[in-house]
């Protein structure tokens, strides 16, 4: 089941039909590929390095960067609507896309 959170301000509306593909896309890999680990790696005080080459396929890396430094060109919403569906998964893969 896909989660789907209250839109108490109406986003959805305000967002592309880019920026809602790249959001569903990502929530889809938080749900089924990071949020059913999360719990293993934090009671054994680890980063789950093994969702970074997913993380780097899905371009959440860098995403708002320009491609010619590396990036993926997004702009700051869809960069913005990334950070917030890993959140919701973790923080500290946040925290990691971030940095």
């Amino acid at each position: 089941m896909e989660f789907q959170g209250t839109d108490f301000f109406n986003l959805d509306d305000e967002l592309t039909d880019e920026e809602r593909l790249i959001r569903r896309e990502i929530r889809k890999w938080v749900s089924e590929r990071a949020i059913p680990k999360m719990a293993e790696h934090f009671e054994a005080g680890r980063f789950p390095l093994h969702l970074i080459p997913d993380m780097a396929s899905f371009n959440m890396l860098g995403a708002a960067l320009d491609p010619k430094y590396g990036g993926a060109g997004l702009g700051a919403v869809a960069s913005g609507l990334i950070s917030q569906e890993l959140e919701r998964g973790d923080s500290g893969l946040r925290s990691f896309v971030s940095v």
